[in-house]
């Protein structure tokens, strides 16, 4: 791909104002253009439904690649609730609720849509603090965020500026803290017209130099006071440019203003935790879990991302549409594999429905292999402390009844002073971690779960699941405790998959019929 520089156009609020837009943006074109594409982060829809009907059936064009948002009032969800594939008129999309958009150019834009909601009911134009962990968790994917574009406000953007002399729209914490972990290069919102001084994303003389953040609100289309509602620039996306042009930061850039604000939500989130676990049964757990706001550490190059030139992909068993089942890595045995996904996610907590019946799908399929051709009992565990991309091992165990399997997990509990909460069938585990923390799960044959939270108070054994499993009680071989002293040759490991892939075949959910693959 050439470094191309971009023609980028961002409107604020248009609330119904589709006239006045389309004037103004098809003259910029004609004048200043072409560009590539207009970004429109606050409310389109107003009071009106005429104007939104207009712009459907073309009476109102746009000459220019135009992205919008979704409902930001209740009362305007029902006009989105027909578009298909986002497409809501020629030139202009609907983005949908949240995700990241890349442009063939190699621009990448986060988006989320609506206002923030408490979480406890599900208005389709509020978000909540789940899609905001899913958001974090598909941004991880990319090599940096070149846009993201909001509905609203972080909380306390003006930190380290010059407050302005309007009414600050009230910010949202939980936004603020999206932000500072995706770290786009610009943030764009609705409301009163300002544009922050740019402010830096690394700790001066801590952290390795990056690049600075600039954020930017637009006020709506043809306000009255004439402020500022149209924004043009030209942008080449990050992943052209170099470390050193990255780098390069004006002289006004100030300190990152959500700093403070993640101090006082990690504050807020120890005293949920503690009253949260001030409650249950005789196992609950006391220790606060470490890792409270999920932010994983980004990696160039992942060594589990299917698309990674690092993968090792003779390891692949099958794959299927958001996973793939593969042999672990320093194996306990030539039948210990891993559910792992396709893309950058580092834990179940932030699976979207599909992915996560996806993982039952080889789950179902695993129990079944084990129990006809092994005559084993199948055990899953997960740690999502101390790794960035999910991993599911699924390990077979011969001769022991469930309740023999899980009384070893709580004797080494006792042994670590982990304490252990037990999820029964039906139940679900996700409601009792907090978004965020750390945890290990183990998951046995007839679906009965094991959660122990991480806590920075009891340090959590890292080999904790393969310790067990390896115990005298069950595998009986404590020599296989660390990966590092299973692995084997390439060529040993290419032949235990060939051989797995056999007896799995006929098990497999996303197995390919015959007559739909190619021949040799």
């Amino acid at each position: 791909m050439s470094k191309e520089t971009l023609k980028i156009l961002v409107a604020g609020s248009v609330q119904g104002n589709f006239k006045q837009l389309c004037s103004r943006v098809n003259t910029v074109n004609s004048k200043s253009g072409p560009f590539h594409l207009l970004l429109i982060p606050g409310h389109v829809i107003g009071d009106n439904a005429e104007s939104w009907l207009s712009l459907r059936d073309g009476t109102y064009k746009l000459d220019v690649p135009t992205y919008i948002l979704g409902a930001t009032k209740e009362s305007h969800t029902a006009y989105f609730s027909h578009i298909v594939d986002g497409e809501v008129t020629e030139n202009v999309t609907y983005l949908g609720r949240r995700g990241v958009y890349t442009t063939t150019n190699g621009l990448s834009i986060a988006y989320i849509s609506g206002v923030f909601g408490d979480g406890m009911s599900n208005e389709p134009h509020c978000y909540t603090e789940t899609d905001l962990n899913i958001l974090q968790a598909q941004s991880g994917v990319m090599n940096g965020i070149d846009i993201l574009i909001t509905s609203q406000w972080p909380s306390d953007v003006l930190r380290y500026v010059k407050k302005p002399d309007f009414k600050v729209p009230e910010g949202i914490p939980e936004l603020s803290h999206l932000v500072n972990t995706i770290k786009p290069r610009y943030h764009f919102v609705s409301g009163p017209y300002y544009e922050r001084l740019p402010y830096r994303n690394h700790k001066i003389l801590h952290e390795k130099a990056t690049y600075c953040t600039r954020f930017l609100s637009l006020d709506c289309t043809g306000n009255k006071t004439k402020s500022k509602w149209l924004y043009a620039l030209n942008y080449v996306p990050m992943k052209h440019l170099t470390d050193a042009e990255l780098r390069k930061q004006p002289a006004e850039t100030t300190e990152n203003p959500y700093i403070e604000v993640e101090k006082e939500q990690n504050k807020v989130e120890d005293l949920k935790q503690q009253h949260f676990y001030s409650t249950g049964d005789k196992r609950k757990m006391t220790a606060a879990p470490g890792g409270a706001d999920g932010k994983e550490k980004k990696k160039e190059s992942c060594w589990f991302c299917l698309k990674s030139p690092n993968v090792e992909k003779h390891l692949v068993i099958s794959v299927g549409a958001s996973m793939y089942l593969a042999l672990a890595k320093g194996a306990l045995s030539n039948d210990h594999v891993m559910i792992v996904p396709t893309n950058h996610i580092k834990c179940q907590q932030f699976l979207e429905p599909n992915q996560q019946e996806d993982v039952e799908k080889f789950k179902r399929a695993l129990r079944t292999l084990n129990r006809t051709n092994k005559k084993s009992t199948t055990v899953f565990f997960e740690r999502s402390l101390s790794t960035s991309h999910m991993q599911i091992q699924a390990v077979p165990v011969a001769r022991y009844s469930v309740n023999d399997i899980k009384d070893v997990f709580y004797t080494f509990a006792d042994k670590y002073n982990l304490e252990v909460q037990e999820i029964p069938v039906g139940e679900d585990w996700k409601e009792m971690v907090p978004p965020g923390s750390d945890y290990f799960i183990a998951e046995f044959e007839n679906q009965d779960k094991l959660v122990f939270l991480c806590s920075q108070k009891v340090r959590f054994p890292l080999q904790f699941g393969r310790e067990v499993l390896a115990s005298e009680e069950l595998l009986n071989m404590p020599r296989r405790v660390s990966w590092k002293e299973c692995k084997i040759s390439k060529e040993q490991e290419e032949h235990d998959v060939k051989q797995y892939r056999k007896s799995f075949t006929e098990f497999d959910p996303f197995k390919v019929d015959d007559s739909d693959s190619d021949s040799d």
